[in-house]
Parts: structure tokens; C-alpha cells; sequence
């Protein structure tokens, strides 16, 4: 059971992320209770669902969001290729891919284990995880789509 102070630790590290979100005038819903924020933006080409959740036992915040589309299954292998390629580039955050599902996901997650989180480091998950999303998500449905070969996507990504 979490004690007061991890919880407290919790509720301040969701007060923060609203009042970021609020700071630069997001539109979001909250859950107070649960802790978790909801809230969107519109990337170059496709829209992104952005979600943020404090969770009190392991004391850690929550970015993660949804690719709009989900993967057919005679790309998932590519995909898979693809995704794996895209982490191994990526410094902060990462994609996460069910292959029994063609779900893809974005996830950031930070701690604050004896320590508070600041508005910054809630703009900088933001921001980061917004232009991360948006630089690969058309690439990851062209590939779905079979409008961007693989093989080029990986020439590219390394280049």
C-alpha cells in the first residue's frame, strides 16, 4: 500500500503536469482521482491522443499514445523491423508494437522517486514525445501501406 508521501509525490507530480499543460494553453481533460490526463494534438500529417498518468506505487509519470491506425498483419513483421530500428535511434521515450494485436504505442515515463517533477520536465515529455510521434507515424502507416518499402525506410532512418 503507498504511503501519504507517495501519493502526495504523486498528486504534485499531476498538479504539475496541468499546470504545464495549462501554462501552454492545452486543451486536456482530467481525472483527479485517477490521476490521469488526456489530451491531443495535430501532428504534420496525422492526429496524435496523447495520455498522461502518475502512478503512485512505482512513483513514476506516464506519456504514452496511441497510433491512429493499427498494423494488417502481412506488414507486422516489418513493422516490427521498423520499430525496433526507430528505438535503437531514439534517445528518449520509445515505440512499443504488439505484433498479435498491429497496436503501436509511444511511450515516455520518468521518475519522482524522492524528488518532485518540474514544469519543464513535463514540457519537455511533451514536446519531445509529440515531435518523436509526429517524425514516424506517417512512416509507420506508409510502410503499412505498402507506399514506403522498408528497405528505404532503414536507408533513410541511417542516413
Amino acid at each position: 500500500m503507498p504511503s501519504t508521501e507517495q501519493i502526495n509525490r504523486a498528486k504534485a507530480a499531476f498538479s504539475t503536469f496541468c499546470e504545464c499543460l495549462d501554462d501552454h494553453q492545452w486543451h486536456y481533460q482530467k481525472d483527479e482521482e485517477n490521476l490521469k490526463i488526456n489530451c491531443g494534438a495535430q501532428g504534420d500529417d496525422l492526429p496524435m491522443d496523447i495520455n498522461i498518468s502518475a502512478d503512485v506505487e512505482r512513483q513514476l509519470i506516464f506519456l504514452f499514445s496511441k497510433m491512429p491506425f493499427v498494423i494488417s498483419e502481412d506488414k507486422r513483421l516489418d513493422i516490427a523491423i521498423a520499430v525496433s530500428s526507430i528505438n535503437n535511434c531514439i534517445i528518449d521515450g520509445h515505440f512499443d508494437f504488439n505484433i498479435q494485436t498491429g497496436e503501436i504505442y509511444f511511450r515516455m515515463v520518468n521518475t519522482f522517486i524522492d524528488s518532485q517533477v518540474s514544469k519543464e520536465l513535463c514540457a519537455f515529455m511533451l514536446f519531445c514525445s509529440c515531435g518523436t510521434i509526429d517524425d514516424y507515424n506517417d512512416k509507420l502507416l506508409m510502410i503499412d501501406k505498402g507506399m514506403l518499402p522498408l528497405d528505404k525506410f532503414l536507408q533513410d532512418l541511417m542516413s
